[in-house]
């Protein structure tokens, strides 16, 4: 894949997460979804409060990460971009700097090879001693020849606090990876 498309690919990952969630209950709290993109950790998503009350605690995002991978990946490939972490509030103030409970869900078999888990950690700029840790899929090329193109969905499930209260929050990514 050249340049050229893995910036546009890249282009279209950063617009699918800066738009408005498909599916939000009203009177979510503010939270960050904070991305791991080579290495760098970035604070991709920011969504606000949307209500007065607090009546519902839970709350749901969608959105499409495009990621590629050459026909001839290794064996458990990390998928780039798609490894991503809850935020929760530290004195009052969100921060990467806290590793909520926070569970990735993934189907075993995509249309093209064998699909895992794993975590990253991330350990610059946290000073108070936590190394924030990054949830995403990994991808065995079983069938996939180059040009195609394999989905599956994949869900972050984290339990965070904002705001003096718990919550339940669903980050699901419908995973596109281009095969090289």
């Amino acid at each position: 894949m050249n340049k050229l498309t893995r910036t546009l690919l890249g282009g279209a990952a950063l617009s699918a997460l800066t738009a408005a969630p498909s599916i939000a209950q009203p009177a979510h709290p503010a939270f960050r979804i904070t991305a791991l993109h080579e290495g760098h950790a970035v604070n991709k998503t920011k969504v606000r409060k949307d209500g007065a009350n607090d009546c519902s605690r839970s709350t749901t995002y969608c959105y499409s990460v495009y990621s590629y991978q050459p026909a001839s990946a290794p064996k458990k490939t990390h998928l780039i971009y798609t490894f991503y972490k809850f935020n929760s509030t530290i004195s009052g103030q969100l921060s990467i700097c806290t590793n909520p409970k926070t569970k990735n869900r993934a189907p075993k078999k995509s249309i093209y090879a064998k699909i895992g888990t794993a975590t990253e950690t991330y350990s610059e700029g946290c000073t108070n001693g936590v190394q924030p840790v990054f949830y995403g899929d990994t991808w065995t090329n079983k069938t996939g020849v180059a040009g195609e193109t394999d989905r599956f969905r994949s869900l972050l499930i984290g339990h965070f606090k904002a705001d003096g209260k718990k919550y339940r929050g669903q980050f699901g990514m419908t995973v596109n990876v281009f095969i090289e």
